[in-house]
């Protein structure tokens, strides 16, 4: 059942939590996706029959939580991960993040290390607006999308986003690979190499700029695309929990 629950910089998050005896598993959704999605879902049912706590939600903008997509930015995202997860978790987590979500993962190793066991990155996308999107666009169309204050990208899968050019102001407040990443826990990352939409080597990009852990592993499917969520992958999700749950 999804309960609500009002964050400090006056949000109203959507959320869905069940409580287990075993380390608790928090899913990290993607940029214009939420908590309804089948890798969210899956883990859920998962984590449900092997007594594992686990927290989906949706951010502002996103699903049935407060705001407008439009007019929300990576900030507000973090902010509410944040918040959540120190309000409503016990002890430390397993993040899983899928795309975005991996980016605002990589924030909270930053910025609260205290609360992960460990991380797993699905199709990782941190510093998207800028790696995928502004440094990709020549000055004609940066300054197009300065104008129109937003741009439209079409996806692998022919759906399309649109991204406004605040949120690509605020995510250059908010990089992650610019400098190391400090953790000592296990982080495993899972990528396709058809992945269209977020290249791989994204992944690469993460491992190194990581430091400190002693476990970090990268795998890469080489006919998958972005969305990680057939019956075959799902199951390499749970494997790779499995796994991390062995190390940490």
């Amino acid at each position: 059942m999804t309960s609500f629950i009002n964050t400090s910089e006056g949000n109203t998050i959507a959320y869905n939590q069940i409580i287990g005896k075993n380390t608790g598993i928090v899913f990290l959704s993607g940029y214009n996706s939420d908590m309804h999605g089948n890798k969210a879902l899956y883990l859920e049912k998962w984590a449900k029959e092997n007594n594992h706590s686990f927290l989906r939600f949706d951010y502002s903008g996103h699903g049935q939580s407060s705001g407008k997509l439009e007019t929300t930015c990576f900030s507000d995202w973090y902010q509410d991960a944040e918040y959540i997860i120190n309000k409503k978790t016990k002890d430390k987590q397993i993040l899983i993040g899928s795309s975005m979500g991996a980016w605002i993962m990589l924030m909270l190793a930053k910025r609260i290390p205290q609360k992960i066991a460990g991380m797993v990155g699905l199709a990782p996308a941190p510093d998207f607006p800028k790696l995928l999107i502004w440094d990709k666009l020549d000055m004609d169309n940066k300054r197009k999308l300065i104008k129109n204050k937003s741009i439209t990208i079409k996806n692998e899968d022919g759906s399309e986003n649109n991204f406004s050019y605040k949120l690509i102001k605020d995510s250059l407040k908010n990089l992650t690979l610019s400098e190391s990443i400090y953790f000592n826990g296990p982080v495993h990352l899972y990528h396709g190499m058809a992945d269209i939409d977020v290249p791989y080597n994204i992944s690469i990009k993460i491992i190194k700029s990581l430091k400190r852990s002693n476990n970090v592993k990268l795998l890469l499917e080489k006919k998958a695309g972005h969305r990680l969520s057939d019956k075959l992958q799902l199951k390499k999700i749970i494997d790779i929990i499995q796994e991390i749950k062995t190390e940490i």
